[in-house]
């Protein structure tokens, strides 16, 4: 197992692990089975050091090998990995609108990524050229309208996005809590956007079109393991869901997508349960993750 770190020059900690699956059943709250924090690779050392600030969320690309980490003051920073020679280098760094606090791709082999913009409460997508010299706003859906319950909680708000694919969605039964039947995608985008909320830590799911502004179907909110969620990946080779939550501690839950009933809302079935150790620096806040 392999654990990569990136520091930003204020107070937040971003990891991103490569890791093999396990062939056991781990009990809940078991450590994080990484290399210590001191031997992990500071990836920052890579990066343009102008604007490194306020780190949020990553994600990564297995199809390009690409690394997606933004920062919540406007900036996305792109790092290429090299198999030949085991290292990254920083291949862009751009400025996008807003306050993103995660970031995901629907198609691996597309030149789109979202974000998700704890301020302004929306999803954001944008497309660009294969150098990422050029980078544009396509389409943008707010979450604070009247067809979907979210409410301003503040910069208490949305801080992780993922997307998953309406096969597992399918194989895990999973159901709207607004209707209590099945849902898959009607939109068009194949799948559903899930939001890491950072005020009670809810799962909320959106069916999104991809190709209209403001166009979307709120699906449900679901509750986790813990009380603050901030970043979100999904493992499409394994059909898990892994949930980064930062309130005292840093823990990873592990999720099939299946639900469970509890005291009347719908929960996420917790199939690990991780306890992340803190860098040795005291800089404790880990907020991004990506598989």
């Amino acid at each position: 197992t392999q654990q990569f770190s990136l520091q930003s020059l204020k107070q937040i900690v971003l990891v991103f692990f490569l890791f093999f699956p396990f062939s056991v059943i781990l009990s809940k709250a078991q450590e994080w089975a990484a290399e210590s924090w001191t031997n992990a690779h500071n990836l920052t050392a890579v990066m343009n050091q102008s604007n490194l600030n306020e780190m949020s969320g990553l994600h990564w690309n297995p199809l390009t090998n690409r690394l997606y980490a933004v920062q919540d003051d406007g900036w996305l920073r792109v790092l290429q990995y090299d198999e030949n020679t085991t290292s990254f280098t920083e291949i862009a760094t751009i400025s996008v609108a807003g306050n993103p606090e995660g970031i995901m791709q629907v198609e691996y082999a597309e030149n789109v990524f979202y974000t998700a913009d704890e301020k302004k409460y929306e999803i954001r997508k944008y497309t660009h050229n294969d150098d990422f010299s050029i980078v544009s706003l396509s389409q943008k859906w707010r979450l604070l309208t009247p067809n979907s319950p979210m409410t301003d909680t503040d910069n208490d708000g949305i801080e992780g996005i993922e997307f998953i694919p309406d096969s597992y969605l399918q194989e895990a039964g999973f159901i709207s809590t607004e209707t209590g039947l099945p849902y898959t995608s009607s939109k068009g985008m194949g799948g559903l956007i899930f939001l890491a909320h950072q005020t009670e830590g809810y799962i909320w799911v959106y069916d999104v079109n991809p190709s209209l502004s403001f166009d979307f179907v709120y699906v449900g909110k679901y509750q986790t393991g813990r009380k603050e969620s901030c970043d979100l990946s999904f493992d499409r080779t394994a059909g898990l869901l892994y949930i980064l939550h930062n309130i005292g501690s840093n823990f990873l839950e592990v999720t099939d997508l299946s639900l469970q009933n509890v005291a009347g809302e719908q929960q996420f079935k917790t199939k690990y349960e991780y306890k992340l150790s803190n860098p040795t620096d005291g800089n404790d806040n880990i907020e991004g993750f990506a598989i």
